[in-house]
């Protein structure tokens, strides 16, 4: 298992940019290399160059699992011809969901998984779609008064931490949902509340704002079991 404090485009919203699952990773491909080593030495699995429309926004708009991906439907062609090339190079079954969705920052709105997902009420309409391609349960449910599940959290499949307003029956309805062995309160970045903007992680490891205090990272690496 390994963490790293890191910056992306000297930035500390390292999940803005990057995207993890227990399968592989995705980074933007204006990333010079020595970054992309360092992301490459800390994960053990995978990682691929990649844009969503020629952007660099890949934890934005996108949403995984080790099952399947949800993509906008703005992505390019040639775009999707990559990612179905990297998806078929480590399992021929692996999905790829586009939705149609106005709203698509779909790294905001879902946030999943191996276990269980849970999208926002803008994306009710297309909760099946979500189900077959992440292959979990998938539940409508927003919390905190907020419709963006997948911004004010960070998950793998042993814990997940939410935003710290967020009450003890949210977290456990929440726990169920994703079938998680631990779920508290966090923030990223020095107290910052949206957390998936702030970390990747999967299974065995993550990458955290540079600004993450200590606190939150041991409240991090504790739940998430890094």
């Amino acid at each position: 298992m390994t963490i790293l404090k890191y910056q992306i485009f000297g930035k500390n919203s390292v999940g803005v940019y990057l995207a993890v699952n227990n399968l592989f990773g995705l980074y933007p491909s204006t990333l010079l290399k020595p970054t992309v080593e360092k992301i490459e030495s800390v994960f053990k699995v995978p990682f691929y160059p990649f844009s969503i429309n020629n952007s660099n926004l890949i934890g934005v708009y996108t949403a995984s699992n080790k099952y399947g991906i949800i993509v906008p439907h703005i992505i390019r062609e040639d775009e999707l011809q990559q990612l179905k090339m990297y998806s078929e190079e480590l399992n021929s079954g692996y999905q790829i969901g586009i939705l149609e969705s106005l709203d698509n920052a779909f790294g905001n709105l879902i946030l999943c998984n191996d276990k269980g997902a849970i999208i926002s009420s803008f994306l009710k309409d297309y909760k099946e779609l979500i189900e077959d391609t992440l292959k979990v349960e998938t539940v409508v449910y927003e919390f905190v008064n907020n419709n963006l599940p997948g911004s004010i959290s960070l998950t793998n499949n042993k814990g997940c931490l939410v935003h710290p307003l967020t009450t003890d029956e949210e977290i456990e309805i929440i726990s169920e949902i994703l079938k998680v062995e631990e779920a508290d309160v966090s923030t990223v970045n020095r107290g910052f509340p949206y957390l998936s903007s702030g970390a990747i992680v999967n299974d065995q490891s993550g990458i955290f704002g540079n600004e993450c205090t200590g606190p939150e990272m041991m409240r991090l690496t504790n739940v998430l079991m890094l």
